[in-house]
């Protein structure tokens, strides 16, 4: 795969998979936009991808608020003048049962595995249109075999908006 000369938003590229995704897009020729809470984290990202020659825009913020949404793609397009790939990678895991899982618990789990993506991509559509671009959703299998009385809300937020999009 050669992604030469595209510019990827990383969402959650601080650590983990969005990490992991952000060095391999670099390697394969990327520019991208690091997206994350962990400002030390995303630069130690930073530096990993900056190796394999890409260009690196960083952009702490956290995904729950709007702003810095707005923020991350504005300053992406800014900086790269165009986006082709959107990564929405961001997610948070509350355990719990119906019974055990609060309502704060149920509400950061939306926001942060789905209000977000809603919201990232409606502001990067414009633009991916225009680059003909793609969206990635990072998902879970844990959507399609329930693990019974612990993980219902992630599930719900997090694979469930894949197959209805």
């Amino acid at each position: 795969m050669d992604l030469k000369g595209k510019v990827a938003i990383i969402t959650g590229a601080s650590s983990g998979l969005g990490k992991a995704t952000a060095v391999m897009f670099s390697k394969l020729g990327a520019n991208v936009a690091l997206a994350g809470r962990n400002a030390e984290n995303l630069n130690k990202t930073k530096l990993e991808c900056e190796k394999h020659g890409a260009k690196v825009l960083l952009v702490p913020g956290d995904v729950t608020n709007e702003e810095d949404n707005i923020h991350l793609v504005k300053q992406t397009v800014e900086q790269f003048e165009k986006l082709d790939i959107l990564v929405n990678n961001a997610g948070i895991l509350k355990v719990g049962s119906i019974e055990t899982t609060s309502m704060a618990d149920f509400d950061i789990s939306m926001t942060v595995n789905l209000r977000s993506v809603f919201q990232l991509t409606q502001l990067a559509v414009p633009h991916l249109t225009k680059t003909k671009g793609c969206i990635v959703n990072v998902s879970t299998v844990g959507g399609m075999r329930s693990v019974c009385n612990s993980y219902g809300i992630y599930q719900v937020s997090k694979y469930h908006w894949v197959l209805c999009v």
